[in-house]
């Protein structure tokens, strides 16, 4: 296939036609009650607090804090174990059992802040926030699940973020 635009493929001329062809489909508008709600939302108290608390935590420059946790002996010569065979199997030294735990919990919180920060809704208690104001505005539509038994509440195209 010919090039239409200098360093595209024949592939990439054809998703191109296709994207600004057939494929270009509009946007379904917005809920007509959607912006109200996110803007209640967002004023929430508990949403701010939320807000002020993961603004911080992404701004965070400090040296890391100790803290201490329990595990069970098992578990932890599990994750010995597994140290052993991933430091051997990639030529490195053995981390101790503590640098692994670190590592996952950091992954764990670093995880939480993403999901908070990207879906507030994803925790139950500001999924009840937000279900609240939903049932409020007369918008059930816009309810996201909770994992209710009721089957009821259905989450919106898209969800609400």
């Amino acid at each position: 296939m010919a090039q239409d635009e200098p360093g595209q493929t024949g592939d990439d001329a054809a998703l191109s036609a296709w994207e600004t062809g057939a494929g270009d489909t509009p946007d379904a508008p917005p809920h007509p009650k959607l912006a109200a709600l996110k803007s209640r939302f967002e004023d929430h108290a508990d949403v701010c607090a939320l807000s002020d608390v993961l603004d911080a935590a992404m701004k965070d420059a400090a040296a890391p804090v100790p803290v201490m946790i329990e595990v069970q002996p098992g578990l932890l010569a599990l994750l010995a174990h597994v140290e052993r065979v991933d430091s051997a199997r990639r030529g490195r030294a053995e981390a101790p059992p503590s640098a692994a735990l670190a590592q996952i919990v950091n992954n764990h919180l670093e995880n939480l802040l993403h999901m908070l920060f990207t879906d507030p809704t994803s925790h139950p208690h500001f999924a009840e926030i937000w279900n609240g104001l939903c049932t409020a505005a007369e918008a059930p539509e816009l309810a996201v699940p909770t994992g209710a038994a009721d089957g009821q509440a259905k989450p919106a195209e898209g969800g609400p973020f």
